[in-house]
């Protein structure tokens, strides 16, 4: 049976007399997007007869996509990216099929990988993408990371709003859940939370604060509201942030993020007694991988109240959840050097000099995953 299937696909993939390379690689580039069944058959004729043809692999992968022939992309991008494995366009795509075949952490590694070497000036391909990596992260309740998918969009011409308004009310109101599958009045809060939170990150105010205003009367009790009010305001006036955050809790006590906000402008207040506490509910409601923030922020807390071993050992939790974050690292060597360790804090220091190179810019608000100081 094997060798009968090897046989057919090598008599599918024989080329008429006449039929050059060239001439099917035109042929699989007229049909691809309109006739990508079509072109698939030709891509594979085209291979056949130059197999290391990369674009080849790639636009064959395209074509399976199109087609929800989501391995079978896989493997052509693969291919593809053994050729030219500086491909961003590539990976991205690469990506977008391993989200779909459930292989979430190799789809967001692929997916970053491909948006440092650049998704090209394919507005809504880029748009695609990271719509779909800030769902994957939104899903897995990694809101710190989702929230720097979405801000490179809010600086592009011409994005529109339907294809991420949504993915940011998720956002927003920090929902780890599908926008799908959620009840109509979830969706209708959560869209509304979007329009409010996508006017203000492309610097509407006006608008961004009359949706904010919507969504508190419509919605005052649907989870994540006050939450997402408590982020629009934080900045401007923090009491204010902070008796949002604390409505969130009374309303919903299981509300982690809203929770460790509390911590967080408590702590910046110098209320280190009551950010613990609130911090503390925090880590045993956050999901198991999520649990380093809290350790970051309590260590964050003794700091505030001069508790330096506490600190360090808070910190020293937080470095093996997350090894590789440079902010927990410089905090870490702040409490090494200010209880007087001055090797460990030169250790941690350096590392965190190494690591600080590496990570994109924004990236140094991974410590702050919530807008937190």
């Amino acid at each position: 049976m094997f060798f009968a299937a090897a046989f057919a696909l090598a008599a599918q993939v024989q080329t008429p007399p006449g039929e050059t390379f060239e001439d099917l690689a035109r042929k699989a580039e007229s049909a691809l997007d309109t006739r990508p069944a079509e072109a698939v058959t030709l891509y594979r004729k085209a291979l056949a007869l130059r197999p290391y043809w990369g674009e080849g692999w790639m636009y064959l992968g395209a074509a399976n996509y199109s087609l929800h022939r989501y391995a079978e992309a896989s493997d052509a991008f693969r291919k593809g990216l053994r050729i030219y494995p500086r491909n961003g366009t590539a990976l991205a795509f690469l990506g977008l099929c391993e989200a779909e075949l459930d292989n979430i952490e190799q789809a967001l590694t692929d997916i970053g990988a491909g948006e440092q070497l650049g998704l090209g000036d394919n507005l809504p391909f880029e748009i695609a993408v990271r719509v779909r990596a800030t769902q994957l992260l939104i899903e897995s309740a990694r809101f710190g990371e989702a929230k720097f998918q979405l801000w490179p969009l809010s600086r592009r011409d011409g994005v529109p709003e339907a294809a991420v308004v949504n993915t940011m009310g998720l956002l927003v109101m920090s929902v780890a859940a599908k926008y799908d599958d959620l009840s109509g009045r979830q969706r209708a809060a959560v869209s509304l939370a979007g329009k409010a939170a996508w006017a203000l990150a492309t610097q509407h105010p006006e608008e961004a604060a009359a949706a904010y205003q919507q969504l508190l009367k419509e919605y005052p009790a649907e989870p994540g509201v006050h939450y997402a009010h408590g982020m629009y305001l934080m900045e401007t006036d923090p009491a204010a942030g902070l008796a949002e955050f604390r409505k969130e809790v009374d309303l919903h006590p299981d509300h982690w993020p809203a929770l460790i906000m509390v911590g967080s402008l408590e702590m910046r207040a110098g209320n280190a007694d009551q950010a613990l506490d609130a911090l503390r509910k925090a880590i045993r409601l956050a999901p198991a991988d999520q649990r380093w923030i809290c350790h970051a922020q309590i260590g964050q807390a003794y700091m505030t109240g001069d508790r330096l071993s506490d600190a360090i050992a808070e910190f020293e939790i937080a470095v093996n959840l997350m090894p590789n974050n440079a902010p927990i690292r410089f905090l870490l060597a702040q409490a090494y050097r200010r209880a007087g360790k001055k090797d460990d804090a030169e250790r941690e220091q350096a590392v965190f000099e190494k690591l600080k190179v590496q990570e994109d810019p924004l990236g140094v608000g991974a410590l702050r995953p919530f807008g937190s100081d």
